[in-house]
């Protein structure tokens, strides 16, 4: 039995593994995470920043920032938000969506909100080091914009099959696994390599 703890529970759901993908396509990597999770930040930190060069060369990324929130409608317009560490967890979400929408590439995104993890009220700082325009990402953030990206994360994680119980929750080629998704955890390349296309090259070394 493996014990993990932090942003999850124990839960145990077991479901089929990833189907193998053809020569020539890409990996589709699916990450659901939350802002001030700690097993967040120790994969994007440990995990995914330092192998994306690898990873990328064959692996479209998508991250999604709630986690295990819930949100209700304003009366006004908008939408309010409880998250699993508090109310700058909330905040740090929209930040990380906004930032997210507005990063011309992936890697961009992934740099800023791996900046985030570590320096989560530096939102300037880390777009500047991203090479991002923060002024966009700003008026997001302070807008209904950023919480209706943040409330389209949370449909979308909400209606995840299996359920999401554990954060960061990770997929692979849209199909959840529980090997993949705790591997993961500690050896994101081993595990990314057995689900990529045939002959991937970046795997064959």
């Amino acid at each position: 039995m493996r014990s993990l703890i932090l942003c999850g529970f124990a839960l145990i759901c077991v479901v089929g593994g990833a189907p193998q993908t053809r020569a020539g396509e890409r990996m589709t990597l699916d990450v659901y995470y939350e802002s001030l999770c700690p097993d967040s930040r120790n994969f994007l930190v440990n995990q995914l920043n330092p192998n994306w060069p690898t990873l990328s060369t064959f692996t479209d990324l998508r991250l999604i920032p709630f986690g295990k929130a819930t949100f209700l409608p304003n009366a006004e317009g908008g939408w309010s938000f409880e998250c699993q560490h508090g109310p700058d967890e909330c905040t740090g979400n929209i930040l990380h969506a906004c930032g997210i929408k507005y990063s011309p590439t992936i890697t961009q995104a992934l740099n800023f909100t791996t900046c985030l993890m570590d320096l989560p009220k530096n939102g300037e700082l880390c777009a500047e080091l991203a090479g991002l325009d923060y002024a966009p990402i700003d008026t997001c953030q302070m807008s209904i914009e950023g919480q209706d990206l943040v409330h389209d994360h949370g449909v979308e994680t909400l209606n995840l099959e299996p359920t999401l119980y554990f954060v960061p929750w990770i997929i692979y080629n849209q199909v959840w696994d529980f090997n993949n998704q705790f591997d993961s955890l500690t050896n994101l390349t081993a595990v990314a390599c057995k689900n990529a296309p045939a002959n991937t090259p970046a795997c064959s070394v």
